[in-house]
C-alpha cells in the first residue's frame, strides 16, 4: 500500500470512529422524551429589535435553573433578520462528572446547518446599562473582542435584580459564546 493510500485509509476510519462515537446533534430538538421530570419554560418569543417579556422570563428561567442547580429545558422561538425564525433549546443538567452547564440547540429552517448545538459550561449576568431601552441595550449586549467578560462587568452571583436589568451570557472556557440574552 502506498503512503497516500494509507494515509486516506486512516483517514477513513478515523472518521468513521468518530462519526459513531459522538453523539447525536440536536437529539433534543428531536425528542424530549429524555428530559422527563425537567422543570419547563417556554416557548419563549424573542424579537431582534424589541424587548419581550419572553426575553425576560428566559434570561430568569436559565438563571435561576443554571445557578440553584435545577433541572430545566427552556424553548424560545427567536426572530432573525435573515435567518427566518430560529428554534432554540436550552437543557440545564449537570454532565457526567457532576458539574452544571448548559446544552443549547439550534434548529432553523432556513439557513444551513438546520441544526447545531454547543455546550456552555456555565453563565454570566452583565448590567444594562439603559434598562428602558430596547434596542440596543435589552436585545444587543456589550461586545468584549477577545469574548473574555471582565470580572467588573459581571453581576455578583448572589446580587438579586430582575431580568430586565441584566443579560444572560453564555460561558464556555470563561469565553463568551453565542449571542447575550
Amino acid at each position: 500500500m502506498t503512503s497516500s493510500a494509507f494515509r486516506i485509509a486512516v483517514v477513513i476510519l478515523l472518521t468513521l470512529v468518530l462519526a459513531a462515537s459522538a453523539e447525536e446533534p440536536c437529539r433534543y430538538l428531536k425528542s424530549r422524551s429524555a428530559l422527563a421530570g425537567y422543570e419547563t419554560g417556554g416557548p419563549y418569543k424573542l424579537e431582534h429589535f424589541t424587548l419581550t417579556t419572553g426575553r425576560t422570563d428566559l434570561r430568569d428561567f436559565l438563571w435561576k435553573h443554571w445557578h440553584n442547580h435545577i433541572k430545566g429545558v427552556a424553548e424560545a422561538k427567536v426572530g432573525t433578520v435573515d435567518a427566518g425564525t430560529v428554534t432554540a433549546l436550552y437543557v440545564i443538567q449537570p454532565d457526567a462528572r457532576g458539574v452544571w452547564g448548559i446544552d443549547v440547540e439550534l434548529g432553523r429552517t432556513v439557513q444551513s446547518p438546520p441544526c447545531s448545538a454547543f455546550h456552555a459550561d456555565s453563565l454570566v449576568r452583565v448590567a444594562i446599562r439603559k434598562p428602558q431601552e430596547d434596542y440596543p441595550s435589552q436585545t444587543l449586549g456589550p461586545y468584549w473582542p477577545d469574548r473574555t467578560v471582565p470580572k467588573k462587568a459581571r453581576i455578583q452571583d448572589e446580587e438579586v435584580k430582575g431580568a430586565k436589568y441584566f443579560t444572560v451570557i453564555l460561558m464556555a472556557n470563561e469565553r463568551a459564546i453565542g449571542d447575550t440574552i
